[in-house]
């Protein structure tokens, strides 16, 4: 019964069949199935071609696993749940959930479609969506969105949707994410699972090669990109040393990697309701115009740069420094074909340096939420909940070399196993989150406008700030 040479593949006709059994009730609701070695012999294929038909229809709600004993018909077909994430590697604990509710709920399963529509194109995928009035249940945010759709009443609290289960979450969570996750309301309307600081990457073995350890402050950043870059052809790295994102282009991810810069000189985008960004924000201006321009240790390219061309031309071997974030070092790891040992003695981290020496860092991560829109709310929550379970939040973090937002499960990571994520949570209790407004897209935006028109040399530095004023200021007056 199955076409062995045609283009669809085995295990999906196997599950088609399983599927025709159970539509004309040749299996019926809370019976077993064969087991999967019988069913491989009866179809005439590998157990392992089974299993993927059988797992395929278990997330969609038509089967159920019950350990130990097998697999069975549903009572019911499953209630469909959408979410929408940022890229694939956030599918997998949403698809663990489904997992553990329909082994909890046989009778009444759930099955998620998730859709990865790229980082980029988040955003206004949502913002589109809920115009169109076909939000999906779950959406996955950067957490500095939260505010601004809470404002627009996008969101469902989680402490209302969850109000045991969210209090007890809280408590669990690194202080600086608790803050960065409540709104001014005072409801908790986000599940982070993983946090996230920016950072400054470093080749560990280049800059030993050219007598140095470290990037302290910018005075050592200059340093190491001028004897990095005399040395470049002996170290077999491009003119330019040094990558960060310095554009419209970059989106978030340039307010994420340059606002540290303008916190290490004591300022900010605002200050109450009035803009923050002054002097010290000038001279900023002024050190990285120069950066590009006069000391040519990065590319005027950088105002062009998309959020992930900094962390490809590190991986590469093309850079030896580059602006980013901790969520980046399974990427850099891979990309660059690196053991994790290798990985270890060959890249460092810091916060990003400041021009007076004390370095500062964004503190970030991506957030589950529920829309206010979706059809079933509660099962919603239920599955963030199972999301951020300390046995998810762990095997999540640590396929994914990202730091858990825990501190429960962050103290088990504490260990010289997992080096990395011990070494994140200490940059991670120094960072601090973006400003909490409703109006943090537009803001941000002034900003990102401010530095790509200081790199262009379209404007002086003190011209571009003055402009970033203004749009501050009308921002805040909206």
């Amino acid at each position: 019964m199955l076409d062995r040479n045609g283009p669809r593949p085995l295990y999906r006709q196997i599950k088609d069949l399983i599927l025709g059994w159970v539509r004309s009730g040749e299996v019926t609701p809370g019976s077993r199935l064969p087991p999967e070695r019988e069913l491989g012999r009866r179809f005439g294929v590998s157990r392992h071609t089974v299993r993927e038909a059988i797992a395929e229809l278990e997330r969609e709600g038509v089967l159920y696993r019950v350990q130990g004993s097998g697999t069975y018909v549903a009572h019911r077909r499953a209630t469909l749940l959408r979410a929408l994430v940022p890229e694939r590697e956030w599918m997998i604990p949403l698809y663990e959930a489904e997992t553990l509710y329909n082994r909890a709920h046989p009778s009444s399963p759930i099955h998620i479609e998730v859709r990865a529509v790229g980082r980029p194109r988040l955003r206004d995928e949502l913002i589109l969506a809920v115009a169109a009035g076909v939000a999906p249940d779950i959406a996955l945010i950067d957490s500095v969105w939260l505010a601004e759709l809470a404002h627009l009443k996008f969101l469902i609290p989680i402490d209302e949707a969850a109000p045991g289960w969210a209090e007890e979450f809280e408590t669990d969570l690194l202080p600086g994410i608790l803050q960065s996750n409540h709104h001014a309301d005072g409801h908790l309307y986000g599940v982070q699972t993983e946090a996230s600081a920016s950072v400054i990457w470093y080749r560990r073995d280049l800059l030993a090669k050219v007598g140095l350890k470290g990037l302290a402050s910018w005075a050592d950043l200059l340093e190491a990109g001028h004897r990095l870059k005399r040395a470049r052809r002996r170290l077999g790295i491009s003119q330019y040393p040094i990558a960060f994102c310095g554009g419209m282009r970059g989106g978030e991810t340039t307010t994420y990697q340059l606002l540290p810069l303008v916190w290490a000189v004591g300022e900010d985008l605002v200050v109450g309701t009035r803009p923050g960004l002054g002097a010290g924000t000038a001279a900023v201006l002024t050190d990285l115009e120069q950066l590009v321009h006069r000391e040519g240790l990065a590319s005027p390219q950088v105002v062009a740069f998309s959020w992930d061309e900094p962390r490809r031309l590190f991986s590469r071997g093309e850079v030896a420094i580059a602006f980013g974030g901790t969520y980046e070092k399974r990427p850099l790891q891979s990309m660059g074909k690196w053991s994790n040992r290798e990985f270890q003695a060959t890249v460092g981290m810091g916060m990003i340096p400041g021009r007076e020496g004390e370095g500062a860092s964004v503190l970030g991560g991506m957030v589950f939420t529920v829309l206010r829109q979706s059809g079933h709310p509660e099962l919603a929550a239920e599955v963030l909940k199972l999301v951020a379970s300390p046995e998810l939040v762990e095997s999540f973090c640590l396929r994914t070399g990202r730091v858990p937002s825990r501190t429960s499960v962050a103290r088990k990571l504490n260990t010289d196993k997992h080096w990395f994520q011990r070494e994140a949570e200490s940059i991670l209790a120094r960072a601090r989150p973006r400003p909490w407004s409703p109006y943090y897209s537009k803001l941000s935006i002034q900003f990102r406008l401010m530095v790509e028109n200081a790199l262009t040399q379209r404007l002086s530095p003190e011209q571009a700030l003055t402009r970033a004023r203004h749009g501050i200021e009308a921002v805040l007056a909206e």
